[in-house]
């Protein structure tokens, strides 16, 4: 039994170095990469526009990128690297969603890092970040990514 448990954490470790993330029971499933999921948020969130702009939210970009969002990249960081020009960017603005699930998704699985990106560090634990997974999930399964 003692083997077996060890033979698991190696091999969800390989996993994790290798970029796939264990699902929340453990079960290492390659189908899933960030990748996969920055389409389906880019897609979910702004339909690919990375000009889209959400006054009410002060939203922006292909990930709708909240100044609140990019001040915590900045902290995580440790110096100001973005400003809120840079979520219009595509490519910058993939890097910070990148830094922020990496940080707080961290052994989480792709669900736990989509409920993150919409509700916060603590989003997978919310209720309310549910209905925007399953449409991340959809958006993937109609990718084929799932």
């Amino acid at each position: 039994m003692r083997t077996k448990n060890l033979l698991k954490a190696i091999i969800a470790s390989i996993a994790v170095i290798l970029g796939f993330v264990p699902d929340c029971d453990g079960a290492v499933r390659t189908e899933h990469n960030l990748d996969d999921l920055l389409r389906a948020i880019a897609t979910v969130e702004s339909n690919n526009d990375p000009n889209a702009f959400n006054a009410k939210e002060d939203a922006a970009g292909l990930y709708q990128i909240r100044p609140i969002y990019l001040a915590d990249v900045n902290r995580l960081l440790g110096y100001p690297r973005y400003k809120l020009a840079d979520r219009y960017d595509p490519v910058l603005a993939k890097e910070m969603v990148v830094i922020y699930l990496r940080h707080y998704g961290k052994n989480k699985s792709i669900e736990a890092m989509a409920r993150i990106h919409n509700g916060g560090p603590r989003g997978y634990k919310k209720t309310s970040t549910l209905r925007y997974w399953q449409k991340i999930k959809r958006t993937m399964e109609n990718e084929n990514k799932i």
